[in-house]
């Protein structure tokens, strides 16, 4: 039942219609998955000579990854294979992790001449239409940084900080009148809908007014869903696994949820594409540049839809994991405060070309997102035939850089599991800070990188400006105690605020 919950949409109650299954009928069909599932634990893939790994894991074809994924502890199972087995580990037949920087490099970074580069696997083809994060194709991919890249600069992000400002501090009123019936409450969802009013006006010039609604639209809670069911498929490929969930999925859900949530996030673009804009937001600047890029306009749609998406989760994943480390360590909550508190009066007073500037909010930022990336495992490559990190990786060898284990190897950090922010700003820090790495490297990393750096300085300088909170959830240890179903799902974000009061 993993699978239908985290099929459904939030608030959505599934229309239920028992299968009526004769015993014969489920005796055969159980016969026939027991033998499918065996040969498809049969080891096979690349043979992948001096990288070690798990009995489990390579003679039973992953079969503790697939237990991992389906438990929510994929990340913490990729750390422990690689504090096990080392720099390169194997966690199936043909498949294997990495958690070194050369490694990141090799596998993420541009291709050093024809036929180098690491493509991306089949996986994506089952998360959405081609776009700017599902693409394999260097040159389409090409085509749309050149396109949409152009207004994700540093430079042009400042324009829209007075944007991201008002959605703040429509934020903060919506806190405040709730503080006036309690004063504990749960972030998460308010923080959420922030992340979906803030992305969807800054990108598309139309708030979808989430925060005033109360909570979101079912159709922008799917990417999670979504790309848990792409790794279900992906992980049992061939087993009949999918095939069967699928099956179930279609006899226990109301049909075309999927379709549905599609179709209003395409409709939303559509209409944004054709409607009069009255600032200079992202879709205005990029579709200036469309007549001279080679993408139909569908494929930019598709692109404004992918980049608006996967901005919802990330950006509320990060913001919470903030609060929660800061929170939970009184003294870097104090000197965080001290800080902001030089430079910026209230909410209202917050400048983006400010707070980038802040060395102790970005270390704390930098240092949340070291210990609890937005996205724990990098997306699988497929190698071309190349050395990673000095092993050999033989040609159609799946390979990811777990960016968890990553941000965790002693080997780059002390104290790797501690929230110390201070080994950001202090000289003395022997820590190896190019270890950290949630946005990739390369040509491939984040088109929005530089959007969400604005919008997280943003909305927590202005948080901790005008409240002040103290953490009351009941799960005590975010990395140990979360699970992760490709995004972290995130504990309940509970605390206690009072309003600050300023002169």
């Amino acid at each position: 039942m993993v699978f239908l919950a985290l099929y459904l949409p939030s608030g959505q109650m599934p229309d239920i219609y028992p299968p009526v299954i004769s015993l014969p009928v489920l005796v055969i069909g159980l016969a026939l998955f027991l033998v499918i599932l065996t040969v498809q634990l049969l080891p096979k893939g690349p043979v992948i000579k001096g990288v070690p790994g798990s009995f489990s894991d390579l003679f039973l074809c992953g079969s503790a990854t697939k237990f991992a994924f389906l438990s929510g502890r994929s990340a913490h199972h990729f750390h422990a294979l690689h504090e096990s087995y080392g720099k390169i580990a194997r966690f199936a037949p043909g498949q294997a992790t990495t958690n070194t920087i050369k490694a990141l490099r090799n596998i993420y970074g541009s291709g050093t001449g024809k036929g180098a580069a690491f493509l991306k696997t089949g996986f994506y083809k089952s998360i959405s239409r081609r776009n700017v994060f599902t693409a394999s194709d260097p040159h389409y991919h090409t085509s749309v940084r050149k396109l949409f890249g152009p207004s994700m600069t540093p430079g042009n992000m400042s324009a829209h900080a007075g944007v991201v400002r008002e959605c703040i501090l429509r934020l903060h009123d919506v806190i405040k009148e709730k503080l006036n019936k309690n004063d504990t409450l749960v972030l998460n969802d308010l923080l959420y809908c922030h992340s979906v009013d803030t992305v969807s006006e800054v990108l598309l010039g139309k708030p979808l007014g989430c925060l005033k609604r109360g909570k979101p639209y079912f159709w922008t809670e799917q990417l999670p869903r979504i790309f848990f069911w792409a790794t279900v498929r992906d992980q049992f490929q061939g087993s009949g696994v999918p095939s069967v969930m699928k099956w179930l999925l279609r006899r226990f859900l109301r049909k075309g949820i999927r379709a549905r949530a599609e179709n209003a996030r395409m409709r939303l673009i559509n209409e944004q594409l054709k409607a009069p804009h009255h600032r200079r937001d992202i879709m205005v600047e990029v579709m200036e540049r469309a007549g001279e890029s080679d993408l139909p306009q569908e494929e930019i749609a598709e692109n404004f839809s992918a980049i608006m998406l996967a901005g919802f989760h990330t950006t509320q994943n990060a913001l919470c994991a903030v609060i929660y480390f800061v929170l939970t360590h009184p003294e870097a909550h104090a000197k965080l405060v001290r800080e902001l508190q030089s430079v910026f009066s209230s909410a209202e007073d917050i400048s983006g070309d400010v707070a980038q500037q802040l060395p102790y909010l970005n270390a704390v930022i930098t240092e949340a997102l070291r210990l609890y990336p937005p996205v724990p495992l990098g997306g699988p490559r497929v190698s071309p035939g190349a050395y990673v990190d000095g092993t050999y990786i033989p040609a159609g060898t799946e390979i990811c850089t777990s960016l968890y284990a990553m941000h965790h190897n002693p080997e780059y950090f002390s104290a790797p599991y501690e929230f110390i922010p201070e080994r950001w700003t202090e000289p003395g820090s022997t820590d190896n800070k190019e270890a950290v790495q949630p946005f990739l490297v390369g040509s491939r990393a984040c088109i929005a990188k530089y959007f969400a750096k604005q919008m997280m300085q943003l909305t927590l300088a202005a948080f901790f400006l005008d409240f002040d909170a103290e953490y009351v959830g009941r799960v005590k240890d975010w990395q140990k105690d979360s699970r992760c179903y490709a995004f972290w799902e995130l504990p309940e974000l509970k605390v206690k605020l009072n309003s600050r009061h300023h002169a």
